[in-house]
């Protein structure tokens, strides 16, 4: 397939959907909201958020072309919208107006390529800023279906081209457990998910005085790993601190350090990766903070992979981040990154940089935004990849791998005709 297959958009249509789980306001959470069975009481503090929990909204978006084929796209915000440098959690209705108008600027383009949309979407601008994330990775989605209908080919042949490619396979699973930290590890393990369990650790009770709570908590992953996974599974362990690390120990380096060596002792024998571990005001001072923080661990011989993600968002973040060697991955949120093409850019930034690819996403997001991801995360052959959308594991991790499997075969199909295997594990039919 040619990477110059084109779509023309004949017409948008929209309407207001909803996201697998709920846009929470980090700031009003650590700054100690208390729960209420599902909820949270107390006052929101994040700007574009009714309550501290809401539910996520969404906006399902469809492109027509001349023919009548049309293309699906999800405008989705991620969980914890608002911080972070990331923009407000979706409101449908105030969205409106910038779907319809990155519509037209693809509109009045003619026959573009993907990557040529893609690019006019994230052109576009509302009051001298960006069409909202959310707007881009919608309708950058909705383009990416539709330019697949008109090849009648799978999303995945479309993005091979892009990135270069040449051997997909399918992408190692990461799942969230969220509230629920120790009966989703049992989901994980039994599921064989590659990389776990997440473990949301989000707020001052969770973390634990000097971080006990989340060094009992590795350990008793470790041990529920050792207790339960079946043979030949060894998962890595992740665990995301929501920059508390930082907020509760202290400025100080020594504190940081300690707490990541305690962590990879709980973690043993299993390689061990903490997200987040502190924040810094903006970009640049997260970058300096999480550098020094990664310079001290690899001098003290603390097996710790940091990764980013906060004040990460754009290309331009990747960009500095990944080359700063301030971390060993970055969180390539998908709905934080805009359009696809973008993340294709954030991913050859990470290569480049000797970093892996982790495509990244959130528990709010949609049936359709997560099978997307499944193709971008074959296309890119990442390291890892989110089980999304919901907090359930089980079906995220479901959609995400049939979509792989059905991509792979439908890959194959072009390649090889008279295949008829229904090997999803990537290998030859």
């Amino acid at each position: 397939m040619s990477e110059r297959t084109t779509a023309a958009i004949a017409r948008v249509e929209h309407a207001p959907g909803e996201g697998a789980y709920y846009n929470d306001d980090l700031l009003a959470i650590q700054a100690g909201a208390t729960r209420d069975g599902l909820t949270y009481v107390g006052q929101p503090r994040t700007p574009g958020f009714r309550a501290v929990r809401q539910p996520a909204g969404a906006i399902l978006v469809r492109l027509v072309d001349e023919d009548g084929l049309e293309g699906w796209g999800d405008a989705i915000a991620v969980q914890y919208a608002g911080v972070g440098g990331r923009d407000a959690p979706v409101d449908p209705a105030a969205l409106a107006p910038q779907v319809e108008q990155g519509a037209a600027a693809l509109r009045a383009a003619g026959h573009v390529t993907l990557a040529e949309g893609c690019a006019i979407l994230e052109a576009e601008r509302v009051d001298g800023r960006p069409l909202h994330t959310a707007v881009r990775h919608g309708l950058g989605h909705a383009l990416l279906a539709l330019v697949a209908a008109r090849a009648r080919r799978p999303m995945l042949d479309v993005l091979l081209p892009l990135t270069g490619m040449t051997d997909p396979r399918p992408a190692p699973l990461y799942a969230q457990s969220g509230e629920e930290r120790r009966l989703n590890v049992d989901r994980m393990l039994l599921r064989r998910v590659d990389v776990l369990p997440h473990g949301l650790i989000n707020a001052p009770d969770v973390f634990g005085p000097d971080g006990d709570g989340a060094v009992a908590y590795v350990a008793w992953v470790r041990d529920r790993v050792l207790a339960l996974a079946p043979e030949g599974h060894v998962p890595t362990l992740h665990l995301d601190v929501y920059g508390l690390a930082g907020r509760q120990l202290g400025a100080g380096l020594v504190p940081l350090v300690r707490f990541c060596r305690r962590l990879a002792e709980a973690a043993a024998p299993f390689a061990l990766q903490l997200e987040s571990p502190l924040y810094g005001a903006d970009p640049a001072d997260t970058i300096a903070r999480l550098g020094a923080l990664r310079a001290a661990l690899r001098e003290d011989g603390v097996p710790v992979r940091l990764v980013a993600d906060e004040f990460c968002n754009t290309l331009d973040d990747v960009r500095a981040f990944a080359g700063s060697g301030a971390c060993d991955l970055i969180q390539l949120k998908t709905p934080d990154m805009g359009a696809p093409t973008v993340v294709i850019e954030a991913a050859r930034a990470c290569r480049e940089a000797g970093l892996g690819v982790f495509i990244g996403g959130s528990c709010t997001e949609t049936d359709g935004s997560a099978r997307v991801a499944a193709h971008l995360g074959i296309a890119l052959a990442a390291e890892q990849v989110l089980a999304r959308p919901g907090m359930g594991v089980d079906e995220g991790v479901a959609i995400v791998r049939n979509e792989m499997a059905r991509a792979l075969l439908a890959h194959r199909d072009l390649r090889s005709p008279a295949s008829t295997s229904t090997n999803g594990t990537g290998g030859s039919p």
